[in-house]
This record gives C-alpha cells, sequence and structure tokens, in this order.
C-alpha cells in the first residue's frame, strides 16, 4: 500500500521529475519505475502479488484485490464510527445481532 500511495503522490505532481521524487522519497529509480509499470499493468493487486512483504502484513486467506480493500476499509470506518459513539455489536443467544451500548468509565473522586 505505501507503494501505492507514492505512486499516486507521484502522478499528481506532473512537473516533479522522477529522479527528484525518488530521492525526496529514498527510493531507487529502477524500484520505482519498476513498481509504476506494475501499477499500470495491473493496478494494486499487481503491486501486492510482486511484493513478498504483503502476504506477511495479511492474513492467511485475506482477498489482495482493491474491491476487497475498498470493503475492509469501508467496514473498520463503520466500526470505528460505531465505537466513537460507544456501540459495540454483539451477538444475542438467539443469533441475533445487536448493538450494545457501552458502559464508560465514570472517575470516582
Amino acid at each position: 500500500m505505501e507503494k501505492e500511495l507514492l505512486i499516486r503522490k507521484f502522478k499528481s505532481h506532473p512537473s516533479i521529475k522522477l529522479s527528484d521524487f525518488c530521492y525526496a522519497n529514498s527510493v531507487s529509480e529502477s524500484a520505482f519505475k519498476k513498481w509504476l509499470k506494475q501499477y499500470e499493468e495491473g493496478g494494486l493487486e499487481a503491486l501486492a502479488r510482486a511484493d513478498a512483504s504483503v502476504g506477511e502484513v495479511l492474513p492467511e486467506g485475506v482477498d489482495r484485490t482493491e474491491e476487497a480493500y475498498k470493503r475492509e476499509i469501508l467496514r473498520l470506518r463503520i466500526e470505528n464510527e460505531r465505537l466513537k459513539k460507544n456501540y459495540a455489536v454483539r451477538t444475542s443467544e438467539s443469533g441475533e445481532t445487536v448493538y450494545v451500548r457501552l458502559k464508560t468509565k465514570s472517575s470516582k473522586s
């Protein structure tokens, strides 16, 4: 994902020279050119396949496609908002999904 971020950053500034961009971001020009080519040919999925370290970061069985990333980000944003409002998702004894308001820690004086 860091590679994609750098590629998007580079593409959003078309006036900057590749060599200057690579120097400023501590990336070799040959590696960055390779990433650009992979990204242009197959998008995020091509970068993920080419990067052996992605397998170490993602749990086994996680879909590495761009759509899967988008779905996971959306799911995490929803969960984050729910937690900000002190709600948790629980499964009742009957198997229903219920939203439970979390108790806030009260400060005792």
